[in-house]
């Protein structure tokens, strides 16, 4: 529980460079403003030992950091992914990871293999997998992943 707390808090904590950074150039942000608060409300509650309470702030500050960083008007990136037949150009798991909403970066396949493994009807085959499959795309970097990818849906691209 306190690893949770302390990698939320130490997250939230970061947006101090950002604030100076921003404050440097005179640009403010209302969802800045409200990171910067919720930072400081996070920090009150895990001093006092409220440590539910923070984690809750450090995520709440954490998602507002992210509005500023370019994201608004996009949807959080998919969680799972169907594997469709495309007679033209097959999906694979390296094709998956490559798709910019997945890991953008075909290399990556792996993570996804290891993710579905064991609900993969070849299993001893990273090579086979069959359309109508769910892939479960797990996180590599902390990005927030939910619900199922949908076709022409507009969603961030995945970054480090």
């Amino acid at each position: 529980m306190h690893t949770k707390v302390l990698f939320c808090l130490l997250s939230a904590l970061l947006l101090a460079p950002v604030v100076h950074a921003e404050s440097a150039v005179g640009v403010t942000d209302p969802h800045l403003t409200k990171a910067v608060e919720l930072r400081g409300e996070a920090k009150k509650a895990y001093d006092t030992g409220d440590y539910d309470t923070a984690t809750e702030l450090a995520r709440q500050a954490r998602a507002e950091l992210a509005l500023i960083q370019g994201n608004q008007g996009k949807a959080t990136l998919p969680a799972s992914y169907t594997v469709r037949l495309i007679p033209s150009d097959r999906d694979c798991l390296s094709k998956i990871a490559g798709y910019p909403f997945v890991y953008g970066d075909r290399s990556q396949w792996v993570q996804l293999y290891r993710a579905n493994k064991t609900t993969l009807k070849h299993p001893e085959d990273a090579d086979i997998i069959l359309p109508g499959e769910v892939l479960v795309i797990p996180s590599l970097a902390g990005e927030k992943r939910q619900g199922e990818w949908v076709e022409g849906k507009d969603y961030s691209n995945f970054s480090k």
